[in-house]
């Protein structure tokens, strides 16, 4: 069972059932990561994992970027890597990032860290094992 009291039997069924607890759109289109893996859902729980472990660190070189060519270059990568899973808001993010004045910057790079930190805990609920 899940924090909803119902036992989802797809990932997409999950993602609805989080969404629905949570009243707000899943931060991670799972339909679309389904699409990108094939429908494998090792490939799904692998690339999920890789998005989660290589966001956090890109989010924090993000922050600490010396000059605004190198922080446009890692939110490109993330951008990439973002909408390649399906984590539409920090590719949006990330997007405007890339071409951000250094006034825009900071809370542009702030929401960009919480979107990432979403898309975390949502992974970490989604990977959980079942109790």
């Amino acid at each position: 069972m899940n924090m909803v009291g119902i036992e989802p039997t797809s990932a997409v069924e999950a993602a609805a059932l989080i969404a629905t607890a949570r009243r707000e759109p899943a931060p991670v289109d799972l339909v679309h990561l389904a699409r990108q893996t094939f429908g494998s859902a090792d490939l799904e729980r692998e690339v999920l994992r890789l998005f989660v472990q290589q966001g956090a660190g890109l989010v924090r070189v993000i922050a600490t970027a010396g000059d605004a060519t190198a922080r446009a270059e890692y939110a490109h990568r993330l951008k990439g890597s973002a909408r390649a899973v399906g984590a539409t808001k920090v590719g949006r993010l990330a997007e405007a990032l890339e071409t951000a004045s250094e006034r825009e910057a900071a809370g542009l790079a702030a929401d960009l860290a919480r979107a990432v930190e979403d898309v975390e805990r949502f992974v970490a609920e989604l990977l959980a094992p079942a109790a």
